[in-house]
């Protein structure tokens, strides 16, 4: 496991933040000092992550010592916080370098259960996905496999912690041995860029809405000479940005991957090297992992073209799903994973994902659930539906004593932790069902368009 040969790096530079740094060495021996504070039966740590030293120490130190980590946004709000505590009764909890014991029962966890992560960003749902060690392994070490990260290499944290995409990018560059630079600000910010300067950062990961940014800022003007290649995922971003940054990084002797993934694979399950000849692919399958496209009757799609149901099969498809400590006792077996989607391949095997199948959406790499959207506006009050794409969230509210439509707008985006910005209010008589009482959403859809 990537987590247990740290100390084989040596003196090499393992993270950097602002007051800091530690060698792999000295990262091992942080890691065993908080080990040893932790119990010593297999138990459930949640820690508060963000993008610092403290927080990969803890996570580093769970694995390490076999238990389970539950890896939460450290800005979520204390409602959900203690919500989720409630449910999963954890034995620790770790913010920043507090180390807080709540008991000492002894929970009954898989055996292989390593990581829990959130499947819906910040609305507050209690589901997880149950991630294994031998899932986290196998995902590193195929990032690894398709991605060129050396030793020698240097990445920034753009991501958060707790994102599925943002801690893949810190267990690859770990099994590597490269250098990682924590960082906490926004990529316009000028702290960023002299981070990045600063420490001769090589890589650069972001979701669409961080290259959407960049290009606004003439990124591909930037001098930065120690890039060598950048990587786009959680979300599709449009095909003419992909093409315009795979063609810089073409001309200037760096590359750009997409990549396509989900939090039940552990983040990736596939990458396109060669986006700057399709710049609407996803491309293929991870090393060691496998798609499969199948009609609505199940039967398998072979022929380049035909839509179909995307699956994906691999050592890194997650455990299952849980929504309380009930649930980590033990997982059902799991073979092809159904990833929502709908895609077809073209003549040379490349992949395309073409729409979704499933009631979610991904609004700054953040997958938003729209069930659970809407459950939170009931449980406040609202009558509502919530509908929408990765451009933004739409939410048809029942008029009835509503008021200003721009304070119900602003506390939604508030409660989702997104911009105000990609979040639309409209006002209606009453929401739109079919004939048996189900919601319409097609219909609610149509309402923005009018």
């Amino acid at each position: 496991m990537f987590f247990e040969n740290l100390s084989s790096f040596g003196a090499r530079t393992a993270l950097i933040d602002d007051q800091r740094s530690l060698s792999y060495r000295q990262l091992d021996e942080a890691v065993l000092r908080l080990q040893s504070e932790l119990p010593g039966w297999k138990s459930l740590i949640l820690i508060q992550a963000d993008n610092t030293l403290d927080t990969v120490v803890a996570y580093l130190a769970a694995l390490s010592g076999g238990h389970c980590a539950l890896l939460v946004d450290q800005g979520l709000s204390a409602e959900y916080l203690e919500a989720l505590i409630s449910l999963y009764q954890p034995n620790v909890l770790i913010r920043e370098a507090l180390v807080t014991h709540c008991h000492d029962r002894q929970l009954t966890l898989a055996e292989n259960l390593a990581v829990l992560l959130s499947t819906s960003g910040s609305t507050g749902s209690p589901k997880q996905v149950a991630l294994s060690f031998g899932n986290l392994d196998a995902n590193a070490a195929s990032i690894c496999d398709y991605l060129p990260i050396r030793a020698t290499d240097t990445a920034i944290t753009t991501l958060p912690f707790q994102y599925s995409y943002g801690l893949s990018i810190v267990n690859s560059h770990l099994r590597s041995g490269a250098c990682i630079v924590l960082n906490r600000d926004s990529v316009i910010s000028r702290d960023f860029w002299d981070r990045f300067r600063q420490h001769g950062v090589t890589s650069l990961a972001g979701v669409p809405f961080t290259w959407e940014m960049l290009l606004r800022l003439r990124f591909t003007s930037m001098e930065l000479p120690s890039l060598r290649y950048c990587t786009q995922a959680g979300g599709r971003l449009a095909a003419d940005k992909v093409e315009t940054l795979a063609s810089w990084a073409q001309e200037t002797g760096r590359q750009f991957f997409v990549m396509y993934g989900q939090t039940e694979a552990t983040a990736r399950m596939a990458y396109n090297d060669h986006a700057h000849i399709k710049p609407g692919a996803i491309g293929c399958a991870i090393p060691e992992g496998e798609f499969r496209l199948c009609r609505d009757d199940g039967s398998d799609i072979g022929t380049p073209g035909e839509e179909g149901e995307l699956y994906y099969r691999g050592p890194n498809v997650m455990l299952g799903y849980a929504e309380s400590v009930s649930d980590l006792a033990e997982f059902p077996r799991m073979s092809w994973l159904s990833t929502g989607d709908l895609a077809w391949f073209d003549d040379e095997g490349d992949f395309h994902v073409s729409g979704r199948i499933r009631r979610f959406i991904k609004l700054f790499g953040q997958r938003i659930a729209l069930d659970d959207v809407e459950q939170i506006l009931s449980a406040n009050g609202y009558r509502a539906y919530a509908v929408g794409s990765d451009e933004g969230l739409k939410v048809a509210l029942v008029a009835d004593g509503i008021g200003d439509v721009s304070e119900h707008r602003a506390w939604l985006a508030n409660t989702l932790g997104l911009n105000a910005s990609v979040v639309t209010v409209l006002t209606v008589a009453d929401l739109p069902t079919h004939a048996n009482g189900k919601p319409d959403y097609p219909a609610v859809e149509r309402l923005f368009d009018e």
